[in-house]
């Protein structure tokens, strides 16, 4: 439970800091300021430079006098905080501009409670003899979306901060605005041509790469990289060994011998990249319910992450602090595009059990019809609130990063016409101009090398089918068809189904002053797919870790 929290009563402000060693966290206290910031900065060597100070206390110190809240737009990285300034009596509270490090707030009886570990703010709430209760609503969205929208949480009149903004809490009136600070609602389009943009993309690409990598030197760590079938890694991996960074290790964890595990392996022999496997088999992992709920706060599905946590809790002899990824790459160019123009977003890339959708639906709609743009959405509510999930399993280890989610690339990756993104086509330019040694190796989603625009979708339609098909029907190797094939696991261990069953029956009471989501829970565990079983399992993990 590291971060921060900050109790807000009508004569007192307490405050309290739970920091990890060896980042560029700090707490500054002085009569007219506190200052808490906590995470990796990675232009932090940058700023100094730039600024000419020794040390980055002094240096946030200096900005936020010279240009108040508006100083942590300087920040890149994995950071929050908060700055209390005593002279104008307001508390500014801000995670970072993807929000994976997560900050939740709550007002009530007059009280206001903010801490970056929902666990640990409601426990504060109710240790101030304030009940909290479940959302109803929330928790439905949990089930149709696979993970709670914008700015919600499994509990009743909590809130967590939204990505890019930061709260404003006067301490006269004991008012809170929350309020933007990276926008990228109103970037315009690229107005070059789609060279002039591949270019840019080799370019950007490239500093952030060396900026990570950099961190590492200053922070005396291990260059240490994730590396799977797909092209994201890869191309985080092949960029950091052209720029004369080659990563000390490559870890992949999988099913043994799916294609995540073949090409990653082979990848890193090319390269003589030291390289660490963890094999997913078994699935034992799933019986990780209540650990991984209290990791993903509620606000996500446990099985997200669970076989990062597994694959992460037995890597031994490690001397890393920054785990390099190349997390949402596919999505911030050309995943989250579904037509080659401009729309409204839709149902398609978010339902995950359509079951539960028409419960939310009203709300659905008034958060959907806010957006002009599908990309936005799907960049908030399923890069940030979902994909984000295997980043907060990390960060138990040291800070994920990756080269797609600086705000340069964010605001870049939004400018280029959707007409170039599609489909991953501009990714594919880019790769095969800047990177061709990046299409050696056959692209997972496709079974194809990706040197050729029409392996894009003819891989997924006919190869992969084909391969799903053979190993499931034919060779009968099941487990052979997913990077982590969790119906295959749960069929085949009767250990890990007893468990299940007696998880359920052990705490299906919890929901009984709830008789309509009772009914809809029991109804998913009684399905045959284990996906259905889990959301059962994950709602009353949800209330057990915040409502017993």
């Amino acid at each position: 439970m590291q971060g921060f929290q900050i109790h807000i009563s009508e004569n007192n402000i307490e405050s309290s800091v739970f920091y990890a060693d060896d980042y560029d966290s700090f707490l500054l206290k002085n009569d007219s300021l506190e200052i808490a910031v906590e995470g990796v900065i990675l232009n932090k060597k940058k700023l100094l430079k730039s600024y000419t100070v020794s040390d980055f206390p002094t240096l946030f110190d200096k900005l936020y006098r010279e240009s108040k809240i508006a100083s942590i737009k300087e920040l890149d990285g994995e950071f929050r905080g908060y700055i209390w300034d005593k002279l104008e009596h307001k508390i500014f509270v801000f995670t970072n501009p993807t929000s994976t490090q997560r900050v939740f707030y709550s007002k009530q009886n007059g009280q206001i409670f903010i801490d970056s570990h929902l666990v640990r703010l409601n426990n504060s709430i109710r240790e101030n003899q304030i009940s909290t209760a479940p959302n109803i609503n929330n928790l439905y969205k949990l089930l149709a979306f696979g993970n709670m929208l914008e700015n919600e949480t499994p509990i009743e009149n909590v809130f967590k901060i939204l990505d890019g903004h930061y709260i404003e809490i006067d301490l006269k009136t004991h008012n809170i605005t929350e309020k933007k600070y990276f926008d990228l609602d109103q970037i315009a389009y690229f107005q070059g041509s789609k060279e002039m943009a591949v270019r840019d993309l080799n370019d950007i690409f490239s500093e952030n790469i060396r900026l990570e990598y950099e961190k590492d030197d200053e922070l005396n760590s291990q260059h240490f990289t994730l590396l799977s079938g797909g092209l994201d890694s890869r191309m985080g991996l092949l960029y950091a060994d052209k720029l004369g960074h080659k990563p000390d290790e490559a870890f992949c964890f999988s099913q043994s011998e799916y294609l995540d595990e073949t090409i990653s392996r082979q990848i890193a022999k090319d390269y003589e990249i030291n390289y660490k496997f963890q094999s997913l088999d078994g699935g034992i992992y799933l019986k990780y319910i209540d650990k991984l709920t209290e990791l993903s706060e509620g606000c996500g599905l446990y099985t997200g992450g669970i076989h990062v946590q597994y694959a992460f809790e037995n890597l031994t002899d490690f001397n890393f602090k920054i785990v390099h990824s190349g997390s949402i790459g596919d999505g911030i160019l050309g995943g989250f595009n579904t037509v080659p123009y401009r729309q409204k977003p839709g149902e398609f890339k978010i339902v995950v059990n359509r079951k539960f959708l028409p419960k939310v639906k009203s709300d659905f709609d008034k958060i959907r019809n806010d957006y002009e743009s599908e990309e936005l959405f799907y960049l908030r509510n399923v890069a940030y609130n979902r994909t984000v999930l295997g980043a907060q399993v990390i960060q138990q280890y040291g800070y994920q990063t990756s080269p797609f989610m600086s705000k340069t690339m964010l605001a870049f990756a939004i400018s280029l016409p959707e007409k170039w993104k599609i489909n991953q086509k501009l990714y594919l330019e880019w790769l095969n101009q800047c990177m061709p040694n990046g299409a050696d190796y056959v692209w997972e989603k496709t079974g194809m090398r990706p040197n050729a625009q029409w392996k894009n979708t003819f891989g997924p339609k006919v190869i992969k089918r084909v391969s799903k098909l053979w190993n499931a029907k034919i060779t009968k190797q099941t487990e052979r068809t997913s990077m982590y094939p969790y119906e295959f696991y749960y069929y085949n261990s009767k250990d890990i189904q007893d468990y299940y069953e007696t998880y359920f029956n052990e705490n299906i009471w919890r929901l009984e002053n709830y008789k309509d989501l009772q009914a809809d829970v029991q109804f998913l565990f009684s399905q045959k797919d284990f996906y259905q079983k889990s959301q059962a399992v994950n709602i009353l993990a949800i209330f057990k870790l915040y409502f017993s």
